[in-house]
């Protein structure tokens, strides 16, 4: 078997990890969303909120392709996401794609969930208006968000950390403000950060399921697994 070129050998771990694609996405977003027309832009962030309409079960909502889908639409600033999202790099190297992708997942659903619930309960209670259920909510904040904490907290090298913690206080104005009112952005974008922070506790103290096993680790447990001569 002929040994890859170095090109290919440098090129196939950059192909293979999930922060490349979702970052190449967002990128590609930006033109995408620039060169639609406004209705049809209309009706994409439509689609894809993850407003209580939405999120009704099959066949009144689409909630699995809505979480999905609104994790790569942004609403505003779309040039910003694909430069926050570099953050995902961080948490693929400190968890591994499986657990990164996992873990990020989990806090759009999450995040998402909650925000949402509190929607819905405000309805309920007369707080806010019935329109309130199809409120147009989209974007990768919620990633982005637990994201930067995680490499904020995490990242190698050490010194990386300033430049996501940078970034997410340079955000934090936009991310956190309407909290104490009770913005869906706001909410989601709180819970993200705490679930970050959750994360990278986590990570630090080697608590399953995000510590990983390093190779130090790996090469003792199989050499206990080795009878001694």
């Amino acid at each position: 078997m002929l040994p890859r070129p170095p090109a290919a050998r440098r090129l196939l771990p950059l192909l293979r990890n999930p922060a490349f694609w979702y970052v190449t996405a967002l990128a590609a977003m930006w033109p995408v969303l620039r060169l639609l027309p406004a209705d049809r832009v209309w009706a994409l962030r439509a689609w894809a909120s993850t407003d209580l309409g939405n999120l009704r079960p099959w066949p009144d909502g689409h909630p699995i392709a809505s979480l999905t889908v609104s994790a790569f639409v942004p609403q505003d600033t779309v040039w910003v996401w694909p430069v926050f999202a570099l953050s995902v790099f961080a948490v693929v190297g400190a968890l591994g794609a499986r657990r990164a992708v996992a873990v990020l997942a989990l806090v759009q659903v999450t995040a998402t969930a909650l925000a949402e619930g509190l929607v819905w309960w405000r309805i309920e209670h007369g707080a806010l208006p019935a329109e309130a259920a199809h409120a147009l909510d989209t974007g990768p904040s919620y990633v982005v968000v637990a994201a930067l904490t995680v490499a904020a907290c995490r990242a190698r090298p050490v010194w990386s950390r300033a430049v996501w913690l940078v970034l997410l206080a340079g955000a934090a104005p936009n991310l956190f403000g309407g909290v104490a009112d009770g913005q869906v952005a706001a909410v989601g974008h709180l819970v993200s950060l705490l679930a970050g922070l959750a994360v990278a506790a986590a990570h630090r103290l080697g608590l399953p399921p995000v510590a990983r096993r390093t190779a130090a680790r790996a090469s003792s447990v199989q050499a206990e697994r080795v009878p001694s001569r």
